[in-house]
């Protein structure tokens, strides 16, 4: 084939594989991986079945106040022996016979402290169970947006490191061919092997951590990316709203999933001392028996058929069990003022988080405002650097440090409007109203 029409055919089977190129390899976007982790992820599963066995525990509480009944039977085979007797009525000799019985016990609760405490007790762990599923739906939501924005982060890290190792290669091509033509210097040769091994070893080293970021997505959705969207290069940078610290920190204070789940805790701590204590009242039950025995023959030589019911009120009072009571009660106030002291722990992380990120969000826009000059103004000196070294007035390490300044600043760039982004769902996690649509927006600013 004539080397146009080569590329001709070339170039058509190129066009054909994009045309016929399935959907699955296409890049996915933030919705694409929240849909899979909807039904794959691990923690929200645990979460979300922890909240089906927490509903339970108000049923399971009830039941210490409702009627129990049991049934028990025994059949027995008796064999009995007289070898000798004083007593004129028995007889000496063997006999056998069989004796049947069943019992059925009914118990009603009537006054049982412990119990009714239990059931208030009960109806707090699952408005603390509601509350670690609704705080474990945010949490899925903003790990995997973190995750996807540090993969994004990766992927930029290896595209600057692989354009500066491509810079590097070209200045090393340059100060060897000026060496060569004894118009430059062995110096400057030197510098670009330098720059030029020392970039190759940070790709290395993004190259792991971009691979480490796409298996954390794995862990989430359950499956490999087959490409990740990107961020678009102007996305509209907005002010928290509204834009007032104090009106962030009241509701971080207020709604956080985790300070909502831990008031729980501390509730449920504090009707434990309360059910342990308890355990000195006494109790009294309401207790029906009928029991029915059929002998097949006695001593004496007659069988029996016997059926007794009993009604009775059963009253008991514990005086003392070894001091477990007491114990456990101590145990109790330990374990409520541990929870206290863990929601002061959480009070305050939450001032500071909130803090963090209301401010996080109106300094990356501040920072992504300052870099896009910053880019600008490096792109401009590595331009002129160039064009004096290719005139004799720069070195080459000169031309290589405005090279990394350059990557550095669009690496700063794109880290910024990263951190815009996280910062704002962090801050609408903190007071608990992220939602779906949050994650829309952001997906909306990836490239279709």
């Amino acid at each position: 084939m004539k080397p146009n029409l080569m590329t001709r055919a070339l170039s058509g089977a190129g066009l054909f594989c994009v045309l016929v190129m399935p959907l699955s390899a296409q890049a996915e976007n933030l919705i694409d991986l929240y849909q899979a982790a909807l039904e794959n992820d691990p923690q929200l599963r645990a979460a979300t079945f922890d909240h089906t066995a927490s509903q339970e525990v108000v049923t399971q509480a009830w039941a210490g106040y409702r009627p129990t009944a049991s049934f028990d039977y025994d059949d027995v085979d008796t064999t009995q022996n007289i070898v000798s007797s004083d007593n004129t009525v028995f007889q000496t000799g063997s006999t056998s016979f069989p004796t049947t019985t069943w019992t059925l016990t009914v118990s009603q609760p009537i006054f049982r402290y412990a119990n009714y405490l239990r059931i208030g007790q009960a109806k707090a762990e699952l408005r603390k169970a509601d509350a670690e599923l609704i705080s474990a739906q945010q949490e899925m939501m903003l790990r995997l947006s973190e995750t996807y924005l540090a993969a994004l982060a990766a992927e930029d890290e290896l595209g600057y490191l692989q354009a500066e190792m491509n810079a590097a290669q070209q200045q090393l091509d340059l100060a060897s061919g000026r060496e060569d033509a004894a118009i430059g210097r062995s110096v400057d040769r030197y510098d670009a092997e330098a720059r030029l091994a020392a970039v190759e070893a940070d790709y290395a080293e993004a190259d792991v951590a971009q691979r480490d970021a796409y298996e954390a997505l794995y862990e989430m959705a359950g499956r490999d990316p087959m490409g990740l969207a990107q961020l678009q290069s102007e996305i509209d940078l907005q002010l928290p709203t509204p834009a007032d610290e104090k009106h962030w920190l009241q509701a971080a204070m207020t709604n956080n999933p985790a300070l909502i789940t831990q008031r729980e805790a501390v509730d449920v701590a504090r009707r434990e001392v309360g059910r342990q204590n308890a355990g000195h009242y006494p109790t009294l039950d309401a207790v029906f028996r009928n029991t029915e025995q059929e002998t097949g023959g006695t001593l004496f030589g007659g069988g029996s058929i016997v059926e007794t019911e009993e009604l009775m009120l059963r009253f008991n009072l514990p005086i003392y069990s070894g001091g477990s009571v007491s114990s456990q009660k101590r145990e109790a106030v330990a374990r409520y003022h541990s929870a206290e002291e863990e929601l002061t722990r959480l009070l305050r992380e939450s001032r500071r988080k909130s803090k963090e990120s209301y401010w996080g969000v109106i300094n990356a826009v501040k920072r992504v405002n300052a870099l896009n000059k910053a880019v600008d103004a490096q792109q401009a000196t590595l331009e002129l650097r160039r064009a004096a070294y290719d005139a004799g007035l720069e070195t080459a390490i000169s031309v290589l440090d405005a090279e990394r300044d350059l990557y550095s600043a669009k690496r700063d760039l794109s880290q910024a409007r990263y951190d815009y982004l996280l910062n704002g769902l962090r801050l609408k996690a903190l007071v608990g109203v992220l939602t779906r649509d949050d994650l829309n927006l952001v997906n909306n600013w990836l490239e279709s």
